[in-house]
């Protein structure tokens, strides 16, 4: 297909020509593209995952827009129609995939060896040109391009100080460097949210302490997250405690509805102000975000649930209270234990968790440092035992980026107080860095 102009491939469909069914070819092809053929060009490396070993034919069907293209002047790439669906409603640039090749307005020209549906939708995403040439057929990464850094230096959540300052020891160990030198990605950090400290917090309810508090700075998180999702951004918000998360979900599912939620995390946070045995709210903020805390945790317009049925996958648990395991039993969750992750491997449990947590309004991924094990992470507020190694962390993170769902990251309960030479900091911005793309090679 090399060297054959975009207007000879129509004329050849017109006659009824079929095209090569050759992937190796397509792949290669590289063509400035636009809206009907005319302005607002891009230039294409196009790669094609399918299943079938029989192709057909496909067409993509331009269509014009008001604005200027989300992937102009990008190099960009198709993936199939099981993926992405409400990202091509958000796009310009393309919408309908038809198996016929007479239509007038011809964008380009397909074999996507699709076999399930007659129309269907395209994805688009920004690809290194320079990797057109690697064939393989895995899921490959949506690029992120903007991060906001959402400061949540909160410690009411748990009885433990010392993770008021987790936001401040991840900068430290030097987030936006690496985000910007190494993974080149546009990075605003919006600074901290102001939070109350404890020794100026009445207590109020012992079953959820302080629980008033944490819902006001929680909506001032949820503010500042809504605005960047409304804005095309990835939030990445800082704890402070778990608790945090809970305005993380809430601004998400603002914009666009309930959601799906990776839980990375040694501890369910499935507890209610009725089963919590120490009336922490850190350990509650699943139950809350899932529509289960109960009145208490209802709060001005949010969007609860913000986790929508069968989109909650827990992943690295280890450290369960009765009233939590009593209630995965009645939930669609995913639950992958230490033991699980033992027994499987943590690459088939993240990529079954992200699959099954995908595919509602957004896809959440939260991070507690405690997953880890406390030799690799001991600056955590609740350590235990027996959690993920080092590289387990790193490949966790690394299928997070290689779903391409990411939409929104809170990396929680960091305790400088507790860490040996900000090293569990370090670790954060790492894992970080892994989960929007960074790699050995």
């Amino acid at each position: 297909m090399p060297g054959r102009s975009l207007a000879g491939l129509r004329r050849r469909l017109e006659r009824g020509e079929t095209l090569e069914q050759r992937v190796d070819e397509l792949a290669l092809l590289e063509h400035r593209v636009g809206p009907r053929l005319a302005h607002g060009v891009v230039q294409l490396g196009v790669r094609v995952a399918g299943q079938r070993d029989q192709a057909e034919m496909w067409m993509v069907l331009s269509k014009p827009g008001h604005r200027r293209h989300p992937v102009e002047e990008r190099h960009v790439q198709v993936d199939d129609d099981r993926i992405g669906m409400q990202l091509v409603r958000e796009l310009d640039r393309v919408q309908p995939v038809l198996r016929r090749a007479h239509d007038c307005e011809l964008g380009l020209a397909l074999d996507q060896r699709l076999q399930r549906l007659d129309v269907g939708g395209v994805v688009v995403c920004e690809q290194d040109p320079q990797l057109a040439h690697r064939l393989d057929v895995s899921l490959v990464p949506v690029a992120v391009q903007q991060v906001a850094v959402i400061g949540a230096p909160l410690d009411l959540g748990q009885g433990r100080r010392g993770v008021d300052m987790g936001p401040s020891a991840i900068r430290y160990a030097g987030l936006a460097d690496q985000l910007r030198s190494k993974l080149e990605l546009d990075v605003a950090d919006l600074g901290n949210v102001t939070a109350p400290v404890p020794e100026s917090t009445e207590e109020a309810d012992a079953r959820a302490r302080y629980l008033p508090d944490i819902l006001k700075h929680c909506d001032k998180v949820a503010k500042l997250v809504e605005a960047t999702r409304r804005s095309g951004g990835l939030p990445l918000v800082l704890g402070g405690d778990h608790s945090v998360a809970l305005g993380t979900l809430a601004g998400m599912a603002a914009v666009g509805g309930a959601g799906g939620a990776v839980w990375v995390d040694a501890h369910g946070d499935l507890n209610t102000p009725e089963t919590s045995p120490s009336g922490n709210v850190h350990g509650m903020v699943l139950a809350a975000a899932l529509g289960l805390g109960g009145d208490v945790f209802r709060y001005d317009e949010w969007t609860v649930p913000a986790i929508a049925p069968g989109k909650l996958a827990l992943v690295g648990v280890r450290s369960l209270d009765k009233g939590e395991r009593e209630l995965l039993h009645h939930l669609e969750a995913k639950v992958f234990t230490m033991s699980e992750v033992d027994r499987m491997g943590v690459e088939p449990c993240m990529r079954e968790a992200m699959e099954h947590a995908s595919g509602a309004g957004f896809l959440h991924v939260s991070l507690d440092m405690d997953v880890v094990d406390p030799d690799d992470a001991p600056g955590v507020g609740t350590p235990v035992r027996g959690g993920l190694n080092y590289r387990e962390a790193h490949l966790a993170m690394e299928i997070v980026a290689e779903s391409g769902l990411l939409d929104s990251l809170d990396v929680v309960e960091v305790n400088p107080i507790l860490d040996r030479e900000n090293a569990t900091g370090q670790l954060a911005v790492e894992l970080v860095s892994s989960a929007l793309g960074a790699r050995i090679l």
